[in-house]
This record gives C-alpha cells, structure tokens and sequence, in this order.
C-alpha cells in the first residue's frame, strides 16, 4: 500500500474551502486503498535562507510607486488590527470549531517546516502538492510546494493546483518555471493556469476538479454538522472580500425582496470588514467547515465570491449567484477560477460582473451542469490514479 503524503494550506488553517478540499483529496484515495494524510507543514516558518529567498524576489524590480504603496498598506494592516482587538473573543471562539474540524482530516503527527522537510521522505513514497493556492506569489521562495525536498526516487505530483495570480512579475517567472520542473505529473485548477505553465516550460499540463468535487454530495452530507435554523427559509451569503459592498447590498435586497432571512459570516477571514455592514442580521461566528455544508445544503440561495462557495452550491444543485471578489481584473487578479468554473459547467448566467445586473428568483437548471461535473469528475479521479501508477 502507497504511502501519500498531501502539502497543502492544512496546517493551522481557518479557511473553510480550504479545509474542505483538505478533507477530500485523502478521503477519495484512502477509498481507492492507498494511505494518504496531510502533512502537517508550517509555512510560516521560515529558516534563514527561505527569508532571504523571500526578499530577494519580492525586492526585485521594486519602483518607488511600489515602496508608497507598500507603506501605505503597512498603515492600512496597522489600522486593521486596531479594529481586530475588538473581535478577539469572537475570534477565539471560531478557531474551536476549525480546530474540531481538522481531527476529521488524516494527517502526520510529524510537525514539518521549510528546514526539515526533507526528512518526510522517510515517511511516504509518493508525493501530492495541492489542491488549492499552493502555487501562490507568496509562496514562491517555499521548496516544499514543489517537491524540491524530494528525493529522485520520489514521485511528485501537482494535483488541481491553483495559483494567487494570473501570472508572476518577470523576476518571480523565472524561479516559479525553474521550481515547477521538479514536479513528474502537472495537473491545475483552472484553464488559464494550465495555458501559463505550458507557455513557460515544456511539460505537459492536465485540467482537473478541485477535490471538493471529487466526494458525492451524499458524502458531504455525511460529514455535515447540523446547525440552528432561522424560522423563515435564508440565504448564505459566503464573501471572502473585504472592500467593496454592492454585492452584500444585492444579496440584502434579494433577500428583502423574497422574503428571506440573511445569514453570513462576519469574521470569516478572522478580520472585521466593513463592507458587512450591508448585512442587516448580526451574522454567526459558529461556523466551520461542517455547519458550512450545512447553511449551502438548507439555503435557498447562496451568494459567495469564493470559489468553494461556488463549488458547494454546484455540488448540491443550489441556486446561486457568485461574484467577482473586490471587483479584481488584471493580471493579478484572484478571480480566473470562478470565471473558468462558470464557463466549465455552462453557469455563466450566474455570474454576476456589474452592479447595474438583475437578479430574479428563477431556478438554476443543473441538468447539463451535473452531466459536466459527471463526466469532469470521471476523467479527474482517472488522471489521478494513473499518475500515481508505477
């Protein structure tokens, strides 16, 4: 029996999606009887020459425009954490529900960071990186989410990786094309990854599902915690942006309109943002990953700019509406993945790009979007087996 190891955000993390996909990736192949975990991997520890990594990238190319706008996003953080003391009780509170929840995802009792990673190889045969942002900007100066720790008798494996950025600035091009051709088997997330990657090097790179998609909602179901109902049938709101406010508003009125009752999570990102503000309810702060499946299984609607918001309500044939996050475009923007979803399962009717769009309480048909996410499932889980194969 192969022994996987899986590098993913798992670690300390109280990202809801996230998690999710943390869940999924091990639960599919421990089903396909391989023993497959998380490697629990701090990245936020840094040995002295991954910090150094780090700013020799990051300074690289810096203009003096550059330098105003980091200052003034050093301003923009200290402010926010003023604001954030206020939440602190509430906050403490939340990470209990995400800390129950990562019991429920196989991982090594082995702490792992940047300095010894290279001694995990003792430990698994095969090597996944991703799901999720694990080929982020950020990230970059990071060996592990390449496998450059591995040994040459170790296979590495990118499955449904996702990226920060629709492409790096040209200094952080070179290393990111140099660190890729550690990987043996490439698999993205999104179309636009999968076209950038093969622009920079000359391997071959593969499409698949994020691993959300990849249990039955029946399964999800399974893992799902019930939680307290409003009397009135609600919709979720799921936003993940902090910025802009039009898409609380509309899902405000939408409600008002229909009759709803709102529910949405205020802290999710562990920060108070103001544009929440658009939300009458007060919010819960009780949520984690299993009452999220939950709130999109009863809801009547979702409205999310997240992507595994999107990916749930899909899962589980709920009407919908997601938006663009903060209203990004441009090379750097976060938001190809819902884009390229959209378009994948012919949902493009409910992505909502302006302020000035309509929103009606007509159905989403999900006829032809679950034959897609059918077929796309199929073709994910082959692509995954026959590259762990000998």
């Amino acid at each position: 029996m192969k022994k996987i190891g899986i590098l993913t955000h798992y670690y300390e993390s109280c990202n809801i999606g996230g998690l999710l996909q943390a869940y999924a990736l091990p639960a599919l192949l421990n089903r396909h009887h391989f023993l497959a975990e998380q490697i629990s991997f701090d990245f936020n520890f840094y040995d002295k020459v991954a910090v150094r990594k780090r700013l020799t990238i990051l300074l690289r190319g810096v203009t003096f425009v550059k330098c105003i706008k980091y200052f003034l996003q050093v301003l923009r953080n200290l402010y926010q954490s003023w604001e954030n003391k206020k939440i602190s009780a509430i906050v403490k509170e939340q990470k209990k529900v995400f800390l129950a929840f990562r019991q429920f995802i196989p991982h090594s009792l082995t702490l792992y960071n940047n300095a010894n990673i290279s001694q995990s190889n003792a430990e698994y045969d095969v090597f996944i990186t991703g799901s999720d942002q694990v080929f982020s900007s950020y990230l970059l100066p990071l060996s592990a989410y390449y496998g450059e720790f591995a040994t040459s008798d170790k296979k590495v494996i990118s499955y449904g990786a996702s990226s920060d950025v629709k492409q790096f600035s040209p200094k952080a091009e070179e290393v990111f094309a140099q660190k890729i051709k550690r990987l043996n088997v490439i698999s993205v997330r999104e179309k636009t990854l999968k076209e950038y990657v093969e622009r920079l090097t000359d391997q071959k790179v593969d499409v698949v599902l994020d691993p959300v998609f990849l249990l039955s909602p029946q399964e999800w179901l399974a893992l799902a915690n019930p939680v307290s109902m409003p009397q009135k049938p609600y919709v979720f709101c799921y936003f993940l942006g902090s910025k802009s406010g039009w898409q609380r508003k509309k899902a405000q009125e939408y409600a008002d309109k229909y009759g709803y009752e709102v529910i949405h999570l205020p802290y999710v990102m562990q920060t108070v943002r103001s544009a929440d503000r658009f939300l009458k309810n007060p919010g819960r702060w009780d949520v984690g990953p299993r009452e999220f499946i939950t709130l999109i299984h009863q809801a009547q609607c979702v409205f999310t700019d997240s992507f595994h918001g999107l990916a749930f309500s899909i899962n589980f044939g709920k009407n919908f509406y997601v938006f663009d996050r903060d209203d990004q475009s441009g090379p750097n923007s976060m938001n190809a993945r819902i884009t390229d979803t959209v378009n994948t399962f012919n949902l493009v009717s409910r992505h909502i790009i302006g302020e000035n769009m309509m929103l009606d309480n007509a159905p989403v048909d999900f006829t032809e979007a679950h034959k897609i996410l059918a077929r796309e499932k199929g073709k994910s889980v082959h692509w995954l087996l026959d590259a762990l194969g000998d």
